[in-house]
């Protein structure tokens, strides 16, 4: 299973990162990543982030003979505020709220992302501080976990691809997402 991370981030919040923004690429590199899943049979999951789904969606729903195998994960702390893509979803997975409080929510929901589903890579594409927040959970959770920054993209991932120490130019500056992630995910691929 592949764990997805990402997000658009916003300049207002540019101290969470330091890495450039390409919103350009973070999209077109999400459109990819679902259409090459899609295309495999990959079955991936994520958080439903409201930039992220209706993107996801955008693909997912171009395979009706053969929906996509895609777990989204949703705090209660957020119901009602979700994007309508979400009803697209066969396989939503809703966590709970804790105490009213934001943080602790979205903490809740990716504990249970981690903890129940065997994860043998993490995306990560654009993003704030939650994509350093997720890799480093993910790590401790799956130590095994192949971890796929897309640096390209900008945003947290350029700043966790650094964090790394990777020298891999095709996750530094590929803007071909198709062929990016048909080779990187080839392993799983089966």
């Amino acid at each position: 299973m592949i764990f997805l991370s990402a997000s658009v981030p916003v300049e207002s919040r540019r101290d969470e990162f330091s890495g450039p923004i390409d919103v350009l690429a973070i999209r077109e590199a999400i459109v990819a990543f679902t259409k090459v899943c899609a295309e495999n049979n990959l079955p991936f999951y994520f958080g439903g982030h409201p930039a992220i789904t209706p993107l996801v969606y955008r693909v997912a729903s171009q395979y009706t003979e053969n929906k996509p195998l895609i777990k989204i994960y949703q705090s209660l702390y957020f119901e009602g505020q979700t994007p309508k893509e979400v009803e697209f979803f066969d396989n939503i997975c809703w966590t709970k709220k804790v105490n009213d409080d934001m943080l602790a929510s979205v903490e809740a929901m990716r504990n249970q992302m981690f903890t129940e589903n065997h994860t043998d890579c993490a995306v990560f594409i654009g993003g704030m501080k939650g994509i350093i927040d997720e890799a480093n959970k993910i790590m401790k959770i799956h130590p095994l976990v192949k971890i796929l920054p897309v640096a390209s993209t900008g945003g947290a991932s350029f700043d966790l691809y650094r964090m790394m120490k990777l020298s891999d130019v095709e996750l530094l500056k590929s803007p071909a997402y198709v062929s990016l992630f048909r080779e990187k995910l080839d392993f799983l691929i089966r």
